[in-house]
C-alpha cells in the first residue's frame, strides 16, 4: 500500500488532525501486518509544520519519521518564504514542485491520495 498526503494549511489544528490520521493509518497497517509507504507533501502555508525551531508539533513529526513516514516540502514554497533546508527538521526532503510530485504519485505511480 502506498499513500501520499497533501497539506497546505498553517492551522495547527488541521496539522494535528493530519498527524493523528497518519498515526491511525500506521497503527492499522502494523496491526494487519501490511507493508505501507507514506509520504506527506507540505506546501503553501503549511511550511511551519516542518520548522526545526519553535514548532510545537516537531516531536510528533519526528516520531512519524521514525516510523518511515517521509515528509517532503516544495522547493517553490521554500523559495517563496525565503527558507533554507537547514531551518527544517532533519530528514525533511525537498521536491522541486509539490503539485507535480502529487500528480506523479497518483497518475504514474498509483498511490492513494489524501488531502488534509
Amino acid at each position: 500500500m502506498q499513500v501520499v498526503f497533501q497539506i497546505t494549511s498553517a492551522d495547527q489544528d488541521v496539522q494535528l488532525s493530519m498527524l493523528g490520521q497518519l498515526h491511525n493509518l500506521l497503527h492499522e497497517a502494523e496491526a494487519g501486518k501490511k507493508s505501507i509507504a507514506v509520504e506527506v507533501v507540505v506546501h503553501g502555508q503549511a511550511w511551519n509544520l516542518l520548522l526545526a525551531n519553535a514548532n510545537p508539533l516537531s516531536g510528533k513529526v519526528q516520531s512519524l519519521q521514525e516510523r518511515s513516514v517521509k515528509f517532503l516540502i516544495c522547493q517553490n514554497t521554500l523559495n517563496g518564504r525565503q527558507l533554507q533546508v537547514e531551518q527544517l527538521l532533519p530528514g525533511t526532503e525537498v521536491v522541486p514542485a509539490a503539485i507535480y510530485h502529487l500528480v506523479k504519485r497518483q497518475q504514474l505511480d498509483g498511490w492513494a491520495y489524501i488531502r488534509c
